[in-house]
């Protein structure tokens, strides 16, 4: 039996490249959720190829309302919508053998195509002292429950950091950033070949490849792009004001730690 998560987000997609393009009322906005839909078949498909026995696949851009359910893969399960507890992890337990990172992308202030960290008011998240994107938080999440995050697709960026914080997993780079809203982009036909393959030869390292861990006590640090994000980020019970635009929690368990991350992004978020 080998069960295999899959964390799916859409700036990392080869042929996304700005928002402008998913707003509702672009011509595009299909069109990218088509593309989003089709590399994540692409890593179910590489992932039964390669000896799954299930998977299960979490929208997790935006809304979480972006593949398109009727063309996905029926042999996974697709968890759909928003407002879950675990956002873009919302599924992972201990029962996986595996986690898949598809459509990931660089982490905020970092020069990668359509580069944030989770929401657009955070300038920069550490965790421990390190530098911690999408990936190497969500990667944490998947360790929490003892899952080894074993393939990346995204801008060479992303792979690169994946390769840096997790170790030589397998990547596949779908596209080269060339500024913030450019990039030179594969056919989407190879890159979802490409994940496909990346998938099979991430399931024959099942076992070898070891999940990501934060030793506790584990320090969140959180910047924002001003001083009212923080301000409402403050409010919380048991967050330090760091500086004027900065926050800082700390917690022995790692998924509560990750809980407070996500509370202090809506907080913030209401500052506008």
């Amino acid at each position: 039996m080998l069960k295999v998560y899959i964390s799916v987000d859409i700036e990392g997609i080869s042929g996304f490249v700005n928002w402008d393009q998913y707003r509702a009322e672009s011509a595009q906005h299909q069109e990218m959720r088509k593309l989003m839909t089709g590399e994540a078949n692409a890593a179910i498909a590489g992932a039964f190829d390669g000896g799954a026995t299930e998977v299960v696949v979490n929208d997790a851009h935006g809304s979480q309302r972006n593949l398109i359910p009727a063309e996905m893969d029926p042999r996974a399960r697709l968890i759909f919508g928003n407002n879950k507890p675990l956002s873009m992890m919302q599924g992972i337990d201990e029962s996986f053998d595996a986690a898949f990172f598809i459509g990931y992308h660089a982490g905020a202030s970092i020069q990668g195509v359509c580069s944030h960290t989770y929401t657009g008011c955070v300038t920069s998240v550490a965790l421990n002292g390190q530098p911690a994107s999408e990936v190497v938080i969500n990667a944490g999440v998947a360790g929490y429950f003892g899952v080894p995050v074993v393939l990346v697709s995204g801008d060479t960026v992303v792979c690169r950091d994946a390769l840096t914080v997790l170790g030589p997993i397998e990547t596949v780079a779908v596209k080269e950033p060339i500024s913030r809203v450019a990039a030179s982009c594969l056919h989407p036909e190879v890159a979802r070949q490409r994940i496909r393959e990346s998938a099979v030869r991430a399931m024959s390292r099942v076992g070898e490849l070891e999940p990501f861990t934060l030793e506790p006590p584990v320090h969140l640090r959180i910047s924002f792009a001003h001083t009212g994000n923080a301000d409402r980020a403050s409010l919380m019970p048991g967050v330090e004001r760091l500086d004027s635009i900065t926050v800082g929690y700390r917690g022995e368990d790692f998924i509560n730690v990750y809980r407070a991350f996500l509370t202090l992004l809506v907080l913030a978020d209401t500052a506008g």
